[in-house]
């Protein structure tokens, strides 16, 4: 089966699915702000970015963002609407609420 429940290295953090190692340049978007970042890894329930510009002590776990991977908002790209689950230095880690595909913006 392409899921499976694997533990974290952080105590009582479980998984839904294997993680993936995926280096994807991306954004990510939050209280209208987008932030360049590098997605490290990524699976069928969240993903972990790397996001040095992102302003870590001013979000919480629990918070909601949005991941689009692409660094072109106005072309082709899915958008992973996130609850933020856990911030480390430069890193955020993600748990997918829900998908949307964009077809770009029309101008």
């Amino acid at each position: 089966m392409f899921s499976q429940t694997t533990t974290s290295m952080y105590p009582g953090c479980r998984r839904n699915g294997t993680r993936v190692e995926s280096e994807h340049d991306c954004l990510l978007h939050h209280e209208g702000i987008s932030y360049p970042c590098r997605m490290m890894n990524i699976s069928l329930s969240g993903a972990l970015v790397q996001a040095e510009d992102f302003p870590h002590a001013a979000v919480r776990p629990g918070d909601t963002c949005s991941l689009l991977l692409s660094t072109d908002p106005t072309a082709n790209f899915t958008e992973y609407t996130s609850k933020i689950t856990r911030i480390g230095t430069a890193t955020v880690a993600l748990y997918f609420l829900s998908m949307d595909f964009s077809e770009g913006i029309e101008t």
